[in-house]
């Protein structure tokens, strides 16, 4: 979407993480940016590496189907020979080789309109192979989007325990102020344990999201390939002034639907997937028909032999070809060959058709045109599901952006609270109960403010993921 932050861009090019761990030293701790965990997550997360080895197999499984249908080149020689002994006490010896050399060709579905029959067997690996690329593909916008909530989660925390950090400053100079007071006879014993009891929930309260921090660098290693102990410091940062001046997209959820249905990765699976059912219903009813055969042989046979053949089957659109050339040499005698076939030349045709075959045929036309149109609905069906999508996500983030809007007007309101009140305080004109109320009513707007910022960028990547341009270019722009 057009003016969308940095943290819902492509997989970025920099290295700058690599940069930093070869210039770390023991002591050192490397940064990391959004856009180095990226990167990083493309290159090393568990589910890409996995994805990209189904990717190379299939692209194999697809150059040995189009290897099948190139010419093939045998070469086959043999020798022998014979030694007869003769009652007279002597003997005879006879011997012989022979090279033949062929080459065929098979053609498994893969003739031209009209004698084409369904997918070949290279046009299904080539399908099959553009199927592994979109589940590579969805898994990456999977992990890109994981990458991202995993990082706004740890940056979060980082956040949350700055701001834990001071409330517990704020507790503990108030616990102070009110030992003053109740020195000078000014404040009361429940006083000082309200104050207390403020400092010893701030503690537990910043222990506790420095648990959860470590807890999300752990897990953001992990989505990053890399062992759970290791550490990085987060450097991006993001501020709600700078979300606040961002004017909102002008797309309507038309148009974001409609980018969806053209990019979304299931729409192009259940393209392929109709393709495949479809094209195995022309099959099924070619198979109800009678089917042709066309063969045609010559051979020429000497000293040096020749031999062709060639056939098509019109049922199956299958077709192949084969030639021989052999030598054959031997001592032996044989008998005069003046009367024996020079060459041979065959040509013909063979017709089969099932005269009953209890209905299986019939029904498995039905089966696949049932097949077709189950496609067809579960087609329809992932085109509800992705308008569904989209509508909800769009409406999260718009929700989101107001969401920060109150947040950040709950933060100055209690800012303000909180300063009168402890001016008050001071001045020995209010209670101790008032500032630690103002203050508590400080964290917790402070932290809402936090939460608030990002879920909104969170509503971005996931409206990004929902459209189908999480990762791309035009997520970019």
């Amino acid at each position: 979407l057009i003016r969308v932050i940095v943290l819902s861009g492509v997989l970025i090019l920099a290295l700058s993480w690599q940069h930093a761990l070869e210039a770390s030293n023991g002591t050192e701790i490397p940064t990391l940016t959004l856009a180095d965990a990226i990167d990083l997550a493309a290159r090393q997360n568990p589910e890409i590496t996995a994805a990209k080895q189904a990717l190379e197999l299939t692209s194999s499984r697809l150059r040995e189907s189009r290897g099948n249908t190139k010419p093939k080149i045998s070469i086959q020689g043999s020798g022998h020979g014979t030694l007869t002994a003769l009652p007279t006490g002597a003997s005879t010896s006879s011997g012989g080789s022979s090279v033949t050399v062929t080459v065929s060709q098979s053609l498994p579905g893969t003739m031209p309109e009209p004698f084409s029959v369904g997918l070949s067997p290279v046009e299904l690996s080539e399908i099959s192979l553009e199927e592994v690329e979109l589940d590579f593909v969805k898994i990456q916008q999977k992990v890109v989007l994981d990458t991202i909530a995993s990082y706004l989660n740890a940056l979060k925390l980082q956040q949350l325990k700055d701001l834990s950090d001071g409330a517990h400053e704020k507790a503990d100079r108030l616990l102070d102020e009110v030992e003053s007071k109740l020195a000078l006879g000014v404040a009361t014993r429940l006083d000082l344990l309200k104050a207390q009891n403020q400092l010893d929930q701030a503690t537990f309260s910043l222990r506790r999201t420095e648990d959860d921090l470590c807890s999300a660098m752990r897990s953001l290693a992990l989505m990053l390939g890399l062992p759970p102990e290791t550490e990085f410091q987060l450097t991006d940062s993001f501020d709600v002034s700078e979300v606040l001046q961002i004017k909102p997209d002008e797309y309507e959820l038309e148009e974001l639907i409609t980018i969806a249905l053209e990019n979304r990765i299931e729409m192009k699976q259940a393209d392929l997937s109709y393709l495949k059912v479809e094209a195995s219903v022309e099959t099924t009813k070619r198979s109800t028909k009678p089917s042709v055969n066309l063969f045609a042989d010559y051979s020429h046979q000497d000293t040096t032999s020749f031999s062709a053949s060639a056939s098509l089957d019109l049922s199956s659109g299958d077709a192949g070809w084969k030639t021989s050339l052999g030598n054959q040499r031997s001592t032996e005698s044989t008998p005069d060959k003046g009367f024996a076939p020079k060459s041979t030349s065959t040509v013909g045709i063979n017709v089969s058709f099932a005269l009953w075959d209890g209905g299986v045929a019939e029904e498995k036309l039905k089966q696949a045109e049932m097949s077709l149109k189950i496609q067809e609905a579960a087609k329809e069906r992932q085109k509800q599901a992705i308008t569904e999508d989209v509508y909800t996500t769009s409406t999260a983030l718009k929700q989101a952006r107001v969401r920060l809007q109150l947040a950040e007007n709950a933060v100055l309101e209690a800012e303000e609270s909180f300063r009168i009140t402890e001016a008050r305080f001071a001045k020995g004109a209010g209670v101790a109960t008032e500032v630690i109320d103002a203050a508590q009513s400080l964290a917790s707007s402070e932290s809402g403010v936090v939460e608030a910022l990002f879920d909104y960028y969170l509503a971005q990547a996931r409206l990004g993921k929902a459209i189908g341009l999480l990762g791309t270019e035009g997520w970019k722009k």
